[in-house]
């Protein structure tokens, strides 16, 4: 009966229509509707993504061995560890938007939307740049260890080709935050589900092929840029992007976007070192091949996590809206609805991926990587952390409530490093990753539930 009720409910907002926008009531099933349909967007989108990720293991593992699959899947890593690059514009910018969009500005909006993505697409160029500087210098001999000697020039080779496509990719990603910020996430994770598919199609022509890592960054991280620049010709075609007066819209939004992407630029680095670095970390203490073990695993449960930031992303924008319009009640509300659906959702997925992984990880990898229990257990514990922190996070940036992140991220950077670097030296991959989930829970509810606890609640209860 329950669900019979909870299926007629979001059925309410599954139509094409916008709802009246005159009360408060018609914004709220707006923001349900723009949601809703980003959500059913992002499942095709990451449908999609999922099934590349799958058959980046099945496909070429076999051929490429644990050693240089763990040099792939370290290198590849790079992206999420390196997202600091675009200073926090891009974050800025879908908050930016949001409240430029929610006064209804058109010309304003364009101008917004201009000065930013040509901002972001300058950032784009000094992070290539600096990515191949550090390509030439740094001995990635000692950072990415191997035995084989005759991979470092591969290894050198995909280093400069991920320079290029992660300047590339800074700039499609911007465009996918500015419809973020427009709540029209259903579009860009449309955009998305191409760039996939074209992905997919590329990855099985080098795995047939035999490519080497620089091939596959490609087809992976290469392809991920079309959306945006699709995404980009919608904004030209709608009149919301012009290359007409650019440096001047770029001189009138830089210092804004600035300001406010100086506090993500920070909270993006604490995220990094905090657990964007786990990859590297491995590779340099135990070897690419324990890189392997630790992707391998990650990627099994994000079975869990990923279908759980379908659901939380879009809510992004919408607590955005309600906060410019001073709702929160829809804010708590949803917070709510969204943290207990999380933790729910991960526990039960989780746990049933941990029944199965022995089965599933054999048959995946063809045996040739081996996975302990205790390791596939403590990534079932993180991954309910992620998730549930992930939701709340959705709440503090569309809210603004980004210095409380800064500081808490601060503190949990600074210990999380040694922390990690200890562990995996007395205890390996499970004793790393088990002293951070602790480090973790200790320090967020510490900032979140006591130091920062009324700060939050009074952004909160604007009615």
């Amino acid at each position: 009966m329950i669900a019979v009720k909870s299926i007629l409910a979001v059925r309410k907002y599954l139509q094409w229509q916008s709802f009246d926008l005159s009360s408060q009531e018609g914004r709220t099933a707006e923001r349900y509707r723009l949601a809703l349909w980003s959500v059913i967007a992002n499942v095709l989108s990451k449908g999609v993504a999922m099934l590349v990720m799958v058959l980046s293991v099945s496909l070429t593992l076999p051929y490429l061995g644990p050693e240089r699959f763990g040099v792939w899947m370290t290198i590849a890593s790079f992206v999420g560890m390196l997202v600091f690059l675009d200073l926090g514009i891009g974050n800025a910018l879908t908050n930016h938007v949001a409240r430029i969009a929610a006064q209804e500005k058109k010309e304003q909006l364009a101008q917004t939307i201009s000065g930013g993505l040509g901002f972001l697409f300058l950032v784009g160029l000094f992070a290539t740049v600096v990515l191949c500087t550090l390509a030439a210098i740094l001995p990635w001999q000692v950072i990415i260890k191997v035995k084989d000697p005759r991979i470092q020039d591969e290894i050198l080779k995909a280093l400069y080709l991920f320079a290029v496509l992660f300047g590339v990719n800074l700039f499609g990603s911007g465009v996918q935050k500015v419809f973020t910020g427009l709540q029209r996430s259903f579009e860009a994770h449309a955009a998305s589900a191409m760039s996939s598919t074209f992905s997919l199609a590329m990855l099985w022509w080098a795995a047939r092929e035999h490519a080497g890592i620089a091939v596959l960054l490609l087809a992976t991280l290469g392809c991920q840029s079309l959306g945006g620049f699709m995404l980009l010709g919608l904004l030209k075609k709608r009149s919301l992007f012009h290359l007409q007066g650019i440096w001047r819209s770029i001189a009138m939004e830089k210092n804004s976007l600035m300001k406010v992407g100086g506090l993500f630029f920070v909270l993006q680095i604490g995220t990094m070192v905090g657990w964007g670095a786990d990859s590297l970390i491995i590779s340099s203490t135990m070897g690419a091949s324990y890189v392997a073990v630790y992707s391998v695993t990650q990627r099994l449960f994000q079975f869990v996590s990923v279908p759980l930031a379908m659901v939380n992303a879009p809510l992004w924008s919408a607590y955005a809206d309600a906060n410019v319009r001073g709702d929160g009640v829809f804010i708590r509300q949803t917070l709510t609805k969204s943290i207990a659906l999380t933790a729910c959702v991960s526990v039960v997925g989780g746990a049933m991926l941990v029944l199965m992984s022995k089965e599933l990880l054999a048959w995946w990898t063809n045996d040739l990587v081996a996975v302990q229990v205790s390791f596939v257990a403590a990534f079932f514990m993180w991954t309910i952390c992620e998730a549930v922190g992930n939701s709340l996070a959705m709440m503090m940036n569309g809210c603004g409530i980004v210095r409380e992140q800064v500081i808490t991220v601060l503190v949990l950077t600074a210990l999380a490093l040694p922390v990690k670097i200890l562990a995996i030296n007395y205890f390996g991959l499970t004793g790393m990753l088990t002293a951070y989930i602790g480090l973790y829970c200790l320090i967020v509810f510490l900032f979140y539930g006591y130091f920062f606890k009324d700060n939050i609640n009074k952004k909160m209860s604007y009615t």
